[in-house]
């Protein structure tokens, strides 16, 4: 089972950025997930949220913009590629903007690190297999009605094979028949103990948490 970190070590720096990173590399996780999001200059930047600390749209804001106001340098997809080519990478698409560049620059790494390439957007993911060779995922926070979604998937963009899905819908009946039409299963919004003994006992390929001390990594520093 693949163990990314959300994110990174996000209890021992700020989230998405390069020493969160590193730290969860460090730790023992064999990837790392994060968000790609475009600037206002032209950068694919690694941040979460729709607005930054000011309440701004991150994509009215320059990279240099929000690093002030965020309080830490935001780095650049390519930053963070550039850094860690040995890590699996599961790079969230957050919206359409700068799709082009980033799909470029996710083509020039794809054959030397492995990248799970994923969002609730699903239209970006089938963009998405018309440029890559890699891994491609769609992220559900909603079960699909019936099977029969998937098979229009498979018909419509044979690439995508990973559905990256919620802990919250977690259905094994289902997982097992999508698994019979060749898909991968990630999982996501696991938050004790139990639930991600539960993700291994289902043979899921990949988790992604902030918990490391539920994935056999050691523990997180309890802060007073």
């Amino acid at each position: 089972m693949h163990l990314l970190a959300h994110r990174g070590c996000t209890w021992q720096h700020p989230e998405n950025t390069l020493a969160a990173f590193a730290s969860a590399l460090a730790l023992g996780f064999t990837g790392i997930e994060t968000d790609v999001r475009w600037s206002l200059d032209g950068e694919a930047i690694l941040y979460h949220d729709r607005l930054s600390p000011h309440g701004q749209a991150v994509a009215a804001l320059t990279r240099k913009e929000l690093s002030h106001q965020a309080g830490f340098i935001v780095p650049s997809l390519s930053e963070a590629l550039d850094a860690f080519p040995d890590a699996f990478w599961n790079i969230e698409l957050k919206t359409p903007a700068g799709l082009p560049s980033i799909l470029s620059t996710l083509n020039k790494v794809q054959d030397k690190t492995p990248i799970l390439v994923s969002s609730f957007y699903h239209p970006l993911i089938q963009e998405a297999a018309n440029t890559l060779n890699t891994y491609l995922g769609l992220l559900f926070a909603s079960r699909p009605l019936s099977l029969n979604t998937l098979l229009e998937i498979s018909n419509a963009s044979p690439k995508i094979k990973t559905l990256i899905w919620d802990f919250e819908i977690l259905d094994p009946s289902f997982i097992d028949e999508a698994r019979r039409l060749g898909f991968a299963h990630f999982v996501y919004g696991a938050a004790n103990e139990i639930e991600h003994e539960w993700c291994r006992k289902l043979a899921i390929e990949g988790i992604i948490t902030d918990y490391p001390e539920w994935v056999g990594l050691g523990s997180r520093p309890c802060w007073q």
